[in-house]
Protein backbone atom coordinates (compact mmCIF):
# COMPACT_ATOMS: atom_id res chain seq x y z
CA UNK A 1 0.00 0.00 0.00
CA UNK A 2 2.43 2.35 1.07
CA UNK A 3 4.52 1.03 -2.21
CA UNK A 4 1.97 1.97 -4.24
CA UNK A 5 1.28 5.59 -2.81
CA UNK A 6 5.33 6.51 -3.38
CA UNK A 7 4.57 6.23 -7.11
CA UNK A 8 1.25 7.07 -7.41
CA UNK A 9 2.37 10.87 -5.60
CA UNK A 10 5.41 10.88 -7.46
CA UNK A 11 3.76 10.53 -10.61
CA UNK A 12 1.37 12.92 -9.83
CA UNK A 13 4.04 15.79 -8.84
CA UNK A 14 6.13 14.86 -12.29
CA UNK A 15 2.85 15.72 -14.33
CA UNK A 16 2.23 18.75 -12.16
CA UNK A 17 6.09 19.91 -12.40
CA UNK A 18 5.84 22.06 -14.98
CA UNK A 19 2.81 23.55 -15.21
CA UNK A 20 2.99 24.66 -10.97
CA UNK A 21 6.93 25.87 -12.11
CA UNK A 22 5.16 28.31 -14.24
CA UNK A 23 2.44 29.65 -12.28
CA UNK A 24 5.20 29.71 -9.35
CA UNK A 25 7.17 31.94 -11.77
CA UNK A 26 4.24 33.59 -12.81
CA UNK A 27 3.35 34.34 -9.17
CA UNK A 28 6.67 35.36 -8.12
CA UNK A 29 6.84 38.10 -11.05
CA UNK A 30 3.75 39.52 -10.67
CA UNK A 31 3.95 42.74 -7.48
CA UNK A 32 2.81 42.31 -4.46
CA UNK A 33 0.24 45.30 -4.82
CA UNK A 34 -1.58 43.10 -7.62
CA UNK A 35 -3.53 41.77 -4.81
CA UNK A 36 -6.12 40.38 -7.17
CA UNK A 37 -3.86 39.06 -9.81
CA UNK A 38 -2.16 37.13 -7.21
CA UNK A 39 -5.13 35.34 -5.87
CA UNK A 40 -6.36 34.42 -9.47
CA UNK A 41 -2.64 32.81 -10.29
CA UNK A 42 -3.11 30.60 -6.52
CA UNK A 43 -6.71 29.73 -7.92
CA UNK A 44 -5.63 28.64 -11.32
CA UNK A 45 -2.64 26.65 -10.25
CA UNK A 46 -5.20 24.57 -7.79
CA UNK A 47 -7.67 24.09 -10.56
CA UNK A 48 -4.67 22.97 -12.44
CA UNK A 49 -4.02 20.35 -8.89
CA UNK A 50 -7.37 19.02 -8.77
CA UNK A 51 -8.19 18.68 -12.18
CA UNK A 52 -5.24 16.80 -12.77
CA UNK A 53 -6.03 13.93 -10.80
CA UNK A 54 -8.48 12.73 -12.82
CA UNK A 55 -6.63 11.95 -16.06
CA UNK A 56 -4.36 9.73 -13.41
CA UNK A 57 -7.30 7.88 -12.07
CA UNK A 58 -6.83 9.22 -8.53
CA UNK A 59 -10.41 10.34 -8.40
CA UNK A 60 -13.64 10.00 -10.47
CA UNK A 61 -17.13 12.18 -10.97
CA UNK A 62 -20.04 9.94 -11.42
CA UNK A 63 -22.77 11.57 -13.20
CA UNK A 64 -25.33 11.51 -10.25
CA UNK A 65 -22.25 13.16 -8.19
CA UNK A 66 -21.02 10.62 -6.76
CA UNK A 67 -16.91 11.30 -6.23
CA UNK A 68 -14.61 8.12 -6.23
CA UNK A 69 -10.99 8.77 -4.67
CA UNK A 70 -8.26 6.79 -4.53
CA UNK A 71 -9.04 3.58 -2.63
CA UNK A 72 -5.35 3.72 -1.48
CA UNK A 73 -5.78 5.54 2.11
CA UNK A 74 -2.18 6.49 2.28
CA UNK A 75 -2.37 8.33 -0.92
CA UNK A 76 -5.63 10.52 0.44
CA UNK A 77 -3.59 11.24 3.94
CA UNK A 78 -0.77 12.53 2.03
CA UNK A 79 -2.40 14.70 -0.51
CA UNK A 80 -4.67 16.04 2.57
CA UNK A 81 -1.59 16.76 4.63
CA UNK A 82 0.53 18.37 1.71
CA UNK A 83 -2.52 20.80 1.39
CA UNK A 84 -1.99 21.78 5.13
CA UNK A 85 1.97 22.65 4.14
CA UNK A 86 0.91 24.46 1.11
CA UNK A 87 -1.39 27.09 3.30
CA UNK A 88 1.30 27.02 5.36
CA UNK A 89 3.72 27.69 2.84
CA UNK A 90 1.39 30.40 2.05
CA UNK A 91 1.32 32.35 5.48
CA UNK A 92 4.73 32.54 4.82
CA UNK A 93 5.05 33.78 1.27
CA UNK A 94 2.17 35.96 0.68
CA UNK A 95 1.56 37.90 3.64
CA UNK A 96 -0.58 40.33 2.64
CA UNK A 97 -2.78 37.67 1.66
CA UNK A 98 -2.78 35.81 4.73
CA UNK A 99 -4.30 39.06 6.51
CA UNK A 100 -7.13 38.49 3.82
CA UNK A 101 -8.34 35.49 6.00
CA UNK A 102 -10.87 35.41 8.32
CA UNK A 103 -10.73 32.38 10.18
CA UNK A 104 -13.81 32.94 12.87
CA UNK A 105 -16.93 35.40 13.59
CA UNK A 106 -18.30 34.91 16.06
CA UNK A 107 -18.35 31.65 18.92
CA UNK A 108 -15.83 29.00 17.35
CA UNK A 109 -17.90 26.20 18.74
CA UNK A 110 -21.54 28.09 17.03
CA UNK A 111 -19.11 28.13 13.36
CA UNK A 112 -18.09 24.63 13.79
CA UNK A 113 -21.54 23.27 14.31
CA UNK A 114 -23.16 25.46 11.69
CA UNK A 115 -20.29 24.65 9.29
CA UNK A 116 -21.14 20.71 10.03
CA UNK A 117 -24.90 21.25 9.77
CA UNK A 118 -24.42 23.10 6.53
CA UNK A 119 -22.45 20.31 5.22
CA UNK A 120 -24.70 17.38 5.85
CA UNK A 121 -27.74 19.63 4.75
CA UNK A 122 -25.72 18.88 1.23
CA UNK A 123 -24.37 16.03 1.46
CA UNK A 124 -26.89 13.65 3.10
CA UNK A 125 -29.39 13.82 0.35
CA UNK A 126 -26.85 13.02 -1.77
CA UNK A 127 -25.72 10.37 0.00
CA UNK A 128 -29.01 8.92 0.57
CA UNK A 129 -30.39 9.04 -3.16
CA UNK A 130 -27.02 7.52 -3.82
CA UNK A 131 -27.55 4.77 -2.25
CA UNK A 132 -24.62 4.58 -0.49
CA UNK A 133 -23.96 1.92 1.73
CA UNK A 134 -20.54 1.66 3.85
CA UNK A 135 -21.57 -2.03 4.92
CA UNK A 136 -21.25 -3.21 1.34
CA UNK A 137 -18.41 -1.49 -0.08
CA UNK A 138 -15.39 -3.08 0.43
CA UNK A 139 -12.60 -1.75 2.34
CA UNK A 140 -14.40 1.16 2.82
CA UNK A 141 -13.62 1.39 6.86
CA UNK A 142 -9.96 0.92 6.02
CA UNK A 143 -9.98 3.93 3.87
CA UNK A 144 -12.05 6.40 5.66
CA UNK A 145 -9.08 7.70 8.01
CA UNK A 146 -7.28 8.49 4.89
CA UNK A 147 -10.62 10.32 3.31
CA UNK A 148 -11.15 12.55 6.45
CA UNK A 149 -7.71 14.02 6.00
CA UNK A 150 -8.12 14.57 2.56
CA UNK A 151 -11.87 16.13 3.04
CA UNK A 152 -10.44 18.87 5.44
CA UNK A 153 -7.33 18.91 4.54
CA UNK A 154 -7.39 19.36 0.61
CA UNK A 155 -10.81 21.40 1.27
CA UNK A 156 -9.15 23.42 3.34
CA UNK A 157 -6.76 24.81 0.73
CA UNK A 158 -9.57 25.15 -1.20
CA UNK A 159 -11.27 27.76 1.14
CA UNK A 160 -8.62 29.39 2.40
CA UNK A 161 -8.34 30.43 -1.58
CA UNK A 162 -11.99 30.81 -2.17
CA UNK A 163 -13.21 32.08 0.86
CA UNK A 164 -9.72 33.46 2.36
CA UNK A 165 -8.31 35.31 -0.30
CA UNK A 166 -10.79 35.78 -2.61
CA UNK A 167 -13.83 36.45 -0.33
CA UNK A 168 -11.62 38.39 1.80
CA UNK A 169 -10.39 40.67 -0.70
CA UNK A 170 -13.74 41.26 -2.22
CA UNK A 171 -15.45 42.18 1.14
CA UNK A 172 -12.92 44.98 0.85
CA UNK A 173 -14.55 45.98 -2.62
CA UNK A 174 -17.94 45.30 -1.90
CA UNK A 175 -20.64 44.11 0.66
CA UNK A 176 -20.34 41.32 2.58
CA UNK A 177 -23.09 39.36 0.86
CA UNK A 178 -22.18 40.79 -2.80
CA UNK A 179 -18.23 39.15 -2.14
CA UNK A 180 -20.05 35.75 -0.92
CA UNK A 181 -22.23 35.38 -3.94
CA UNK A 182 -19.48 36.06 -6.02
CA UNK A 183 -16.82 33.58 -4.19
CA UNK A 184 -20.11 31.04 -4.48
CA UNK A 185 -20.15 31.75 -8.23
CA UNK A 186 -16.65 32.09 -8.81
CA UNK A 187 -16.23 28.31 -6.81
CA UNK A 188 -18.45 27.27 -9.71
CA UNK A 189 -17.17 28.73 -12.49
CA UNK A 190 -13.66 27.38 -11.88
CA UNK A 191 -15.48 24.11 -12.18
CA UNK A 192 -16.36 24.40 -15.51
CA UNK A 193 -13.50 22.51 -17.15
CA UNK A 194 -13.45 19.96 -15.13
CA UNK A 195 -17.75 19.51 -15.75
CA UNK A 196 -17.15 20.46 -19.65
CA UNK A 197 -14.00 18.93 -20.67
CA UNK A 198 -12.26 16.88 -18.24
CA UNK A 199 -15.61 14.60 -17.29
CA UNK A 200 -17.86 15.92 -19.43
CA UNK A 201 -20.65 15.10 -16.87
CA UNK A 202 -21.91 18.86 -17.26
CA UNK A 203 -24.55 20.67 -15.78
CA UNK A 204 -25.24 18.35 -12.56
CA UNK A 205 -21.25 19.08 -11.95
CA UNK A 206 -22.14 22.91 -12.06
CA UNK A 207 -25.39 22.95 -10.43
CA UNK A 208 -23.68 21.19 -7.46
CA UNK A 209 -20.61 23.22 -7.02
CA UNK A 210 -22.85 26.19 -7.40
CA UNK A 211 -24.83 25.00 -4.33
CA UNK A 212 -21.93 24.01 -2.67
CA UNK A 213 -19.50 27.14 -3.38
CA UNK A 214 -22.82 29.26 -2.32
CA UNK A 215 -23.06 27.66 1.04
CA UNK A 216 -19.78 27.64 2.08
CA UNK A 217 -19.66 31.31 1.27
CA UNK A 218 -22.60 32.26 3.25
CA UNK A 219 -20.73 30.12 5.95
CA UNK A 220 -17.42 32.02 5.59
CA UNK A 221 -19.60 35.68 5.52
CA UNK A 222 -21.46 34.58 8.69
CA UNK A 223 -18.63 32.38 10.63
CA UNK A 224 -15.27 32.72 9.30
CA UNK A 225 -13.38 30.69 6.98
CA UNK A 226 -12.67 27.50 9.12
CA UNK A 227 -16.41 26.65 9.75
CA UNK A 228 -16.81 26.90 5.83
CA UNK A 229 -14.05 24.37 5.30
CA UNK A 230 -15.66 22.26 7.68
CA UNK A 231 -18.65 22.64 5.43
CA UNK A 232 -17.07 21.65 2.48
CA UNK A 233 -15.66 18.55 3.60
CA UNK A 234 -18.62 17.08 5.83
CA UNK A 235 -20.29 17.24 2.36
CA UNK A 236 -17.28 15.80 0.51
CA UNK A 237 -16.55 13.22 2.68
CA UNK A 238 -20.30 12.51 2.66
CA UNK A 239 -21.00 11.57 -0.81
CA UNK A 240 -17.36 9.98 -1.11
CA UNK A 241 -16.68 6.51 -1.80
CA UNK A 242 -13.51 4.26 -2.93
CA UNK A 243 -12.40 4.67 -6.60
CA UNK A 244 -12.11 1.52 -7.84
CA UNK A 245 -10.67 1.02 -11.87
Amino acid sequence: MIAQAIVVLLDFGAYLAPGLLLFGLWFALTPRTLVAMRILILLAAFVLMRDAMTPLRMWALGSEMQIAFSANPVVLATLGGLSLLLIAGLARVAPQLWALVVWYRGTRLTGLLMGLAVGCLIGVPLRAYQGIDAQQIPGYWLWLPGMIVLAYGANALEEVLFRGFLQGHLEQQVAPIRAALISGVAFAACHSFLALSVTQLGWPVLLFTLVEGLACALVRMRYGVVPATACHGTAILLIAVPYVA
